[in-house]
């Protein structure tokens, strides 16, 4: 079972490491069908447990996650599901992470998409300091913060048999979602009049370090210094559409750079005019600010704001 973030007590403040640099290309929506199976099975464990395996494997793959986060995700899988996509857990937990929709996590049909879930599994566990360093039971505990939190360590020999048959596997679905979320946090400040002025974004709060990722396909126009915004990154999309990430900590891209849905591009900061850590996410078409919620309504995208 997955706690709520707002009992996360770990401060996000490592750098995310240069190997996330050709992140999955999105949040994926439509299922992965993972090929490259291994013809062998794992004893004790039947073919659903392998597909569901293979899928954590080629979406770590494909996020450039080192091998041994493969084995952290399978072996939190193993525990909190038996690597099964499980309709139910304690409370509202679903999937094979048995994360929650009732705290950020994603809908109920997201969160029971293997790909999706192995996604945000491995965001999270990118966020959290040293991960690389810790035992594996660790690590996972970090991400999932269970009422067990020893009950990881015990499913590494499992994790690993699991990895050696479904190895080779690759993704062959390639996600549909046009537009992703930037940043896992809580809403604050929204689009509209605040105090004497026009807040032309949608405020999220999150902690400093905390990974931002690009809302949708396109390039990076702009990353740097900029007044009241401390560090930004503006992106460009189809249809003239631009987005604007504020206050950030630290940016990972450069101008000029394509960038994909789903790919870190900063850090949550800050900076500038800010009066605690959140990333200031804003959207324009032709100059024109328009509110980033209703936006994504509009998109049919997942809700920015839960």
């Amino acid at each position: 079972m997955v706690l709520g973030f707002a009992m996360l007590t770990v401060v996000v403040t490592a750098a995310i490491t240069s190997a996330v640099s050709a992140v999955f290309g999105g949040t994926p929506t439509a299922g992965c069908t993972p090929t490259g199976v291994g013809p062998t099975d794992v004893s004790g464990y039947g073919p659903e447990q392998l597909v569901n395996a293979a899928t954590v494997v080629a979406i770590g793959k494909q996020m450039n996650i080192p091998e041994r986060g493969w084995i952290i995700a399978l072996a939190t899988a193993l525990q909190e599901s038996g690597l099964r996509n499980l309709n139910h857990g304690d409370r509202d937990s679903l999937g094979l992470f048995q994360q929650r929709p009732s705290q950020g996590w994603g809908t109920p049909a997201q969160i029971t998409d293997p790909a999706y879930a192995a996604t945000q599994f491995y965001r999270h566990l990118l966020a959290v300091p040293g991960w690389q360093q810790m035992s594996i039971n660790d690590a996972a505990q970090a991400v999932q913060r269970s009422g067990f939190p020893h009950a990881y360590a015990r499913h590494e020999p499992a994790a690993h048999q699991f990895l050696a048959t479904v190895h080779g596997s690759t993704c062959t679905a390639t996600p549909t979602a046009a537009w992703t979320i930037p940043v896992t946090g809580q809403c604050t400040s929204g689009f509209g009049p605040r105090g004497s002025e026009n807040h032309r974004g949608q405020d999220i709060a999150a902690p400093i370090g905390t990974p931002i990722v690009a809302a949708s396909n396109g390039t990076v126009i702009d990353s740097g210094p900029a007044r009241g915004y401390g560090l930004w990154v503006r992106i460009e999309h189809t249809n003239g559409v631009i987005t604007t990430y504020g206050h950030n900590n630290r940016n990972l891209v450069q101008p000029g750079q394509e960038v994909q849905a789903g790919q870190p591009i900063a850090e949550v900061g800050n900076r500038g005019e800010s009066s605690g850590p959140h990333l200031h996410f804003q959207i324009d078409i032709g100059g024109q600010a328009l509110d980033p919620v209703a936006f994504y309504q509009q998109q049919s995208a997942p809700p920015l704001c839960s």
